[in-house]
C-alpha cells in the first residue's frame, strides 16, 4: 500500500512526468492566445463603425455659423416670380427669406461679387464669416436687399457657382402688424385723454396720479412703437444667406482616415476583461491549489518511504 504511489507513477509516462521547457512553452503560448483572445474581443465588442464624412460634413459650417432649415418648396423665378411677389405684398406683410449653398472656384472672388450684386440694388451685408477647413476655404454672408428685388437678386447668385442647395421660406405677419396697429391706435388715444384730463385736473394728487398713468401709457406706444417698425424693415429688406463652398479636385484614390486611439482603447479595454477573467479564475481555483499542493506533499513523502523500504 505505502508504494502505490509508486507504482501509478511507474504507468505515467516519462515526458508526462518531467515537463521540462515542452510544457513552459505550451503554458507560454497559452496565456498569450488568452491575451490575444481577450484584445480580439475588445475589438468586436467595443469598437464603433467609423465612417468617412463627407465633404460638407467636415467643413460644417451650416450646423455652426449659418443653420440650414429643413427644404421647403420654392416659389418660382425670374418675372413670372417678381409679379407674383408684387401682388402678394400689395395688401399683405409677407417677410421673405432665403438660404443658399454654392459650390464656386474661388471664395474671395464670390464674396466681393455677392456684395456688389447688393449694393447694386440698395441693400447690404448683414454678417459674414469665411474660415479654412481640411485645406478648403468656405464660409457665409447674409445679405439684405429690398424685397422688389428678392427674386432678381437670388437668381443672380446662383449663376456664381453651382447650387447645392436652396430654401425659400416666407412668413406672413399681416395679422400680428394689424392687431399691433389697433394696439398702438387705443393708446394714442388713450393718450390724448389723459391730456385733456391732465388739463382739467385742479390738486396735485389729481396731476400726479394722471401723470403716472401717462408716462404707462407712453411706455407701452413707444413699445408697440418699435414693433411695428422692427416688423416694417423685416418685410421692406429680406434675407438671404449664402453658404460658400471652394469647388477642390477630386483625388484619383481616397487614402481612409484611421483613428488609432480606438483600436488602442478597445485593445486595452479587452485585455481588461481578460485580467479581471484570470483574477476572479485565481480566486475560484486557490482552495483547490492548495488541496493539490497538499496531496502533492503527502505523494512525495509516500515516494521517499516507498524508496527506503525499496
Amino acid at each position: 500500500m505505502p508504494c502505490l504511489f509508486q507504482e501509478l507513477e511507474m504507468r505515467i509516462p516519462v515526458k508526462l512526468r518531467r515537463p521540462g521547457k515542452t510544457a513552459l512553452a505550451v503554458l507560454v503560448a497559452f496565456i498569450a492566445g488568452i491575451l490575444l483572445s481577450g484584445f480580439l474581443l475588445g475589438q468586436l465588442l467595443y469598437t464603433p463603425m467609423i465612417r468617412r464624412p463627407s465633404v460638407y460634413q467636415r467643413l460644417g459650417k451650416s450646423a455652426e455659423g449659418a443653420p440650414i432649415p429643413p427644404s421647403t418648396p420654392a416659389p418660382p423665378t425670374g418675372p413670372q416670380a417678381e409679379q407674383l411677389s408684387i401682388l402678394e405684398t400689395a395688401n399683405r406683410m409677407v417677410i421673405y427669406t432665403a438660404y443658399l449653398t454654392l459650390e464656386v472656384d474661388s471664395v474671395d472672388a464670390a464674396i466681393a461679387q455677392i456684395m456688389q450684386t447688393a449694393s447694386a440694388v440698395g441693400g447690404y451685408v448683414a454678417g459674414m464669416d469665411i474660415y479654412t477647413r481640411d485645406s478648403t476655404k468656405a464660409g457665409y454672408i447674409t445679405i439684405k436687399v429690398p424685397q422688389k428685388s428678392f427674386y432678381q437678386v437670388l437668381d443672380q447668385l446662383k449663376q456664381l457657382g453651382e447650387v447645392k442647395g436652396e430654401t425659400i421660406n416666407t412668413e406672413d405677419v399681416t395679422e400680428q402688424y394689424i392687431d399691433l396697429q389697433a394696439r398702438l391706435n387705443n393708446l394714442q388715444k388713450q393718450e390724448q385723454r389723459l391730456l385733456e384730463i391732465l388739463e382739467m385736473a385742479e390738486t396735485v394728487d389729481e396731476v400726479l396720479a394722471v401723470e403716472k398713468e401717462l408716462e404707462r401709457v407712453r411706455g407701452e406706444i413707444e413699445s408697440l412703437t418699435g414693433q411695428l417698425q422692427y416688423i416694417e424693415r423685416r418685410v421692406d429688406y429680406s434675407t438671404i444667406t449664402i453658404n460658400l463652398v471652394e469647388r477642390t479636385e477630386e483625388p484619383w484614390i481616397h487614402i481612409p482616415s484611421v483613428d488609432w486611439s480606438k483600436p488602442i482603447e478597445a485593445g486595452l479595454w479587452g485585455l481588461s476583461l481578460v485580467a479581471q477573467l484570470i483574477i476572479s479564475a485565481s480566486i475560484v481555483l486557490a482552495p483547490l491549489a492548495a488541496v493539490g499542493f497538499a496531496g502533492y506533499k503527502v505523494y512525495q513523502s509516500s515516494r521517499r518511504r516507498c524508496g527506503e523500504a525499496g
